[in-house]
């Protein structure tokens, strides 16, 4: 075999592990928001956050927070996330009645930590009334 074809497998080779063992390293957690043991759909003018908060240190360059993105239809979220350890922090605020101003409610936060290092399906019980 040549030099030029040994070194064209060989770059090939390297770049087939490149590409299939280092992606981005993110993972993909998607779910409902439980209310009652039902999906929680609201308004499409209920502003919903869900915010996933990293439970331990963050390394330099790292974020510490991740916004899922939340269907008010569906009652389903969707986050792509760094694997690790968060607790989560949820903001609901009930569209204000016309002419009024209407504070979001307090945050929940979670008192589960959730061990986030593969993707998965993750339902989170919202409490409360």
């Amino acid at each position: 075999m040549s030099w030029y074809r040994c070194g064209s497998l060989i770059g090939v080779a390297l770049l087939f592990v490149a590409l299939s063992g280092c992606g981005s390293g993110a993972v993909t957690v998607h779910g409902e928001l439980r209310k009652g043991g039902t999906p929680m759909v609201v308004s499409d003018d209920t502003y919903v956050t869900l915010s996933f908060i990293a439970a331990g240190p963050v390394a330099d360059g790292d974020r510490s927070a991740y916004n899922a993105k939340f269907d008010q239809k569906s009652g389903t979220y969707t986050v792509e996330l760094k694997p690790g350890s968060y607790r989560t922090k949820l903001v609901i605020a009930p569209p204000a009645p016309a002419g009024k101003f209407s504070a979001p409610g307090r945050p929940i936060d979670s008192e589960t930590t959730y061990d986030l290092k593969t993707n998965q399906k993750l339902d989170i019980d919202v409490p409360g009334k």
